[in-house]
């Protein structure tokens, strides 16, 4: 049975207030919580720190718009699971990893934490959240493989899940679905 269009809509809402507001909050209070609870100093700050966070910020933050939009312009979708993308994307930003709205949203946190100064949220909150994030990663990469199939064992033999790393870049033509 299909979902009506307002079904979607309140899906892909609450999808997005777990990613963008509660996981994030989690993070943030976790860490404030146990430097508070433990008495631990802020980290030192400085221009050196502040100008690394913006620039890591903006970074995470121009990644995510680039990989939505290259799922959107190559992909005829959009990052949702409700309205996914057609065409298997590996293309633009997703040559240099499978996840680059994640590694976005990776650094974008990151830069975040070096603004709060917190080393409970570095050390603790943020290590966390890439362990729940690499667990919700496989349960995606299983889904993807029985969607694309050989195509997606094809991208991932040539694409690191996460973390880009130099390589011979002449692939990259999009995976029409069977």
């Amino acid at each position: 049975m299909a979902l009506f269009h307002s079904e979607i809509w309140l899906k892909q809402l609450r999808a997005a207030l777990v990613y963008w507001l509660l996981v994030p909050s989690a993070v943030i209070l976790s860490g404030l919580a146990v430097d508070t609870l433990f008495g631990f100093p802020l980290a030192p700050d400085g221009v050196t720190l502040t100008s690394g966070a913006l620039a890591l910020l903006t970074a995470g933050t121009w990644l995510i718009g680039k990989a939505a939009g290259d799922l959107r312009q190559y992909g005829k979708g959009t990052p949702s699971p409700f309205r996914p993308p057609k065409i298997l994307v590996t293309t633009s930003s997703y040559r240099w990893c499978r996840h680059p709205m994640f590694l976005g949203y990776d650094l974008a946190a990151l830069g975040v934490i070096l603004l709060c100064r917190s080393w409970s949220m570095l050390l603790i909150s943020f290590p966390l959240m890439l362990v729940w994030q690499l667990r919700f990663l496989k349960n995606e990469e299983y889904l993807l493989s029985r969607r694309f199939q050989k195509d997606y064992a094809d991208y991932i033999k040539q694409v690191p899940l996460l973390l880009p790393w130099p390589r011979n870049q002449s692939r990259g033509k999009p995976t029409k679905v069977k």
